[in-house]
């Protein structure tokens, strides 16, 4: 027997959805429960569950699809050999069942709860150790990723394009970050320069913030090494205050975009930060006419080479301005 799944009815004066993936193709098993498809209305995203256990036999819809409501969309056959039957009597009512599907809004105020019990847990399934590449490298190629799946990675500063590099399949889901061993390890590379024709410029300017410049350099020197790769800029004040200060490019709902913290300890005594999570962080401080740069990453997200590249390249800016208009 098989059994119908239709575009459900996710509010209340929705009368289309797009689909926007299949989680699952023809032929494959499908547990109650499992993510099937993803729609997408004029105010949400969601996963929806299949509501039936079986085998997905036939999909109707192809991905990027605009569907009416109730429209069929696929069916599920109780065993495989159904699934591969193509003489199946669509016009014969008895040898279906209509199921309704279940659609999960991504609610952003969970995400935060969920990472933290991804990010605590202990049972975690180890995934290969082969290298990956490097998260800016990697984010001009499209991930294929459910919406929850992609905010979940952005509050845990995760690439996925890791997931692409330890085989698992995509479409990604939110579980599957679940695979991913975290770790605590990170690296750190200084740099100094000097500092005297970058005061000069501020000297020039009673306007100009110190740390605007300092984003402004930092972002241009990660657009020149990595190119197409997005950036987000968060300047961090010795009072813990955050705030967005630049971005490379605007950022779409296909990009993963890399964050970068910026902390300025030039008007303190201390030397240079170190932080021991993931996340990329730029410290500055300033000694007489001589700055001290440095960046702490991880290798998971940033390689060694490509790190050296972009401090280099930074360090360069900040010792003569004049590289910001080239």
């Amino acid at each position: 027997m098989s059994y119908e799944v239709k575009m459900p009815q996710l509010g209340m004066n929705q009368d289309t959805a797009v689909v926007v993936a299949w989680f699952k193709k023809e032929g494959d098993k499908i547990e109650k429960g499992d993510p099937l498809f993803e729609v997408e209305t004029d105010k949400a995203t969601m996963e929806v569950e299949a509501q039936k256990e079986g085998y997905l036999s036939k999909i109707k819809v192809d991905e990027g699809s605009e569907v009416p409501v109730g429209q069929l969309l696929a069916l599920i056959s109780d065993t495989n050999e159904d699934s591969h039957n193509d003489q199946t009597d669509l016009a014969d009512p008895d040898s279906f069942e209509t199921i309704e599907p279940y659609a999960e809004p991504i609610n952003d105020n969970s995400i935060e709860n969920e990472v933290q019990n991804i990010e605590d847990s202990s049972n975690r399934n180890e995934l290969s150790t082969r290298s990956t590449r490097n998260k800016a490298a990697s984010t001009g190629v499209k991930v294929l990723a459910s919406p929850k799946a992609k905010l979940a990675a952005k509050e845990m500063g995760f690439d996925l394009a890791e997931l692409r590099n330890a085989g698992i399949a995509e479409p990604f889901h939110f579980a599957d970050l679940a695979r991913v061993p975290q770790s605590s390890s990170f690296s750190s590379i200084y740099l100094q320069v000097s500092a005297e024709a970058f005061d000069a410029l501020i000297l020039k300017s009673e306007t100009v913030k110190r740390s605007l410049l300092f984003s402004k350099f930092t972002s241009s020197a990660w657009s020149f090494v990595f190119e197409e790769s997005v950036l987000e800029v968060i300047f961090k004040d010795t009072n813990g205050e955050s705030y967005v200060e630049t971005t490379t490019k605007e950022v779409s709902s296909n990009d993963v975009a890399n964050t970068i913290t910026l902390i300025d300890l030039c008007d303190t005594r201390i030397s240079a930060y170190e932080t021991g999570s993931n996340n990329l962080t730029l410290s500055f401080s300033q000694l007489r006419n001589e700055f001290t740069i440095c960046l702490s990453f991880s290798e998971k997200i940033l390689q060694f080479s490509d790190a050296v590249k972009f401090l280099n390249e930074l360090g360069a800016r900040l010792e003569d301005p004049v590289l910001q208009l080239i």
